[in-house]
């Protein structure tokens, strides 16, 4: 059976996978061409006018699956191997796996949360590029904060473990005496 904080990092989780297909970055001229295009006419010459500027805003943004550097493909493993730790995770304690002797998956997946959210919050302060052309769009602050609602429901689970285990103790105690 799955507890809260479990079930909150697998939606999380589940999450951040969409929040990889969100634009991350875009440059200045991309981000005046949605500018232009969502105040264009939706009739006439505007509505082709409008198409361009979307071509060209497209042509602009990048998200995760499309920036190029070696830090941006580093942080794209480390969230997809952080959303899948806490998918397994999430599948083991419905499975009734206790971690013994351990942190176990749940352990691994707040660790993992946490340092991807400092490698994106990285790149969010070093922009890709020109930090003067470039523009941080909706996708990388989303990441960062499902990754620290990752790493906080992990560590949630992993106290309300604790304290389970400790009951358990104690009413085995109790019952030996």
């Amino acid at each position: 059976r799955l507890r809260a904080a479990d079930w909150v990092a697998f939606v999380a989780a589940l999450a951040l996978l969409f929040a990889t297909a969100a634009d991350w970055y875009s440059t200045e001229g991309g981000r005046q061409a949605r500018e232009f295009e969502q105040g264009a006419p939706a009739q006439g010459e505007g509505a082709e006018l409008a198409d361009d500027a979307a071509a060209a805003a497209e042509g602009e943004e990048r998200n995760a699956w499309q920036a190029d550097g070696a830090i941006d493909r580093a942080i794209l493993v480390a969230m997809l191997g952080t959303a899948a730790l806490a998918i397994l995770a999430a599948f083991a304690r419905a499975a009734g796996r206790r971690s013994e002797g351990g942190v176990g998956l749940t352990g691994w997946a707040g660790a993992a949360a946490a340092l991807t959210a400092l490698l994106v919050l990285y790149r969010v302060i070093q922009e890709p590029g020109f930090d003067e052309v470039n523009t941080v769009q909706y996708g990388a602050p989303l990441a960062l904060g499902l990754l620290g609602v990752i790493a906080f429901a992990c560590a949630m689970s992993l106290r309300a473990e604790e304290t389970d285990e400790e009951g358990t103790e104690r009413r085995e105690v109790n019952a030996a005496a």
